[in-house]
């Protein structure tokens, strides 16, 4: 009998150092498989199969993006360059069009991931394109009203052009202060001539300002005519128009007078182009005839 009792145990033991063998020759083999042979387990090799085949959409995603940049790089360069430049629309900052967005957490959950840049880059890209096309609308609304651009821009002399009436005292450009005597930028021409000579307006447009001072520019008149365009007319001895007025290339606004900070009677003026001033040279043909140029302007007693 207590032979019959021995044979359970005996088997038990051997089953167990059989399971337990195979656990530790099943371990040697890992390790010699993974740290001797140097070859990925079958669920490494797996996940890292997708990882490859993720980073490759990244990496194209990635591409993708940089074609797409570059496209609407282009775009915003036209739009300031040649569309924004042409209707008179200032160009928009770089700092507007390539500002983040707000919220310090926006992006907290993708943090340490291929994903984080991406999101980030196509959010930027994605306010981008919402500004480039609020910016085309503006285009779009001022090119409606295009037709009307040739009569709004300064063409034409402030004063009759007849040389007998006027002397041009100063061009635009650096010059000797006449009163101060120092070298100083002078913002526009300056047209001698008696008080009283007839003013016009330069191009259809909207006074802006209609101010009677007894220095700096005097009593003085500015004309915005849209497009990015003003213009300014000094040292005046009358006003004829008001502020909010509409007026008409050739309409008389004014005569010209002494008023204000001068050492003789003339007329200074100025064009001022978004927020610039440049050369009225460049905007009128002061060798046209006299009788020609009355032709396109309405004397003060038409009015």
């Amino acid at each position: 009998m207590a032979e019959l009792k021995e044979e359970p145990r005996y088997w038990g033991w051997k089953i167990l150092a059989v399971v337990v063998s195979g656990i530790l020759l099943f371990l040697f083999y890992m390790w010699f498989y993974v740290h001797v042979l140097g070859l990925d387990l079958p669920k490494t090799s797996i996940l890292k199969r997708q990882n490859a085949d993720w980073s490759s959409r990244i990496d194209r995603l990635s591409q993708q993006l940089d074609q797409q940049e570059e496209r609407l790089s282009m775009l915003e360069i036209r739009d300031d360059r040649i569309y924004r430049s042409v209707y008179g629309l200032d160009e928009i900052p770089q700092a507007v069009r390539l500002a983040g967005l707000g919220g310090t957490n926006r992006y907290q959950d993708l943090e340490g991931t291929a994903l984080h840049y991406i999101v980030k880059r196509v959010d930027v890209m994605e306010k981008r394109a919402y500004i480039q096309s609020k910016s085309f609308d503006d285009v779009a609304a001022v090119q409606r009203t295009a037709g009307d651009m040739a009569a709004h821009i300064p063409a034409i002399s402030p004063i009759n052009t007849d040389p007998a009436t006027y002397r041009m005292s100063s061009p635009f450009g650096y010059r000797a202060d006449p009163i101060l005597g120092i070298g100083k930028r002078h913002t526009g021409m300056d047209f001698a001539c008696d008080p009283g000579n007839p003013i016009y307006a330069v191009g259809d447009g909207t006074v802006i300002k209609a101010a009677h001072e007894g220095k700096g520019y005097g009593n003085h008149i500015e004309i915005d005519h849209g497009f990015g365009y003003v213009s300014r007319y000094a040292h005046m001895s009358r006003i004829d128009v008001v502020e909010g007025q509409k007026v008409t290339r050739g309409d008389c606004i004014g005569l010209t007078g002494r008023s204000g900070r001068v050492t003789g009677p003339h007329l200074h003026y100025e064009i001022i182009y978004r927020k610039d001033y440049v050369n009225p040279a460049l905007y009128m043909d002061l060798d046209i005839p006299s009788k020609d140029y009355m032709e396109m302007v309405r004397k003060p007693e038409d009015k």
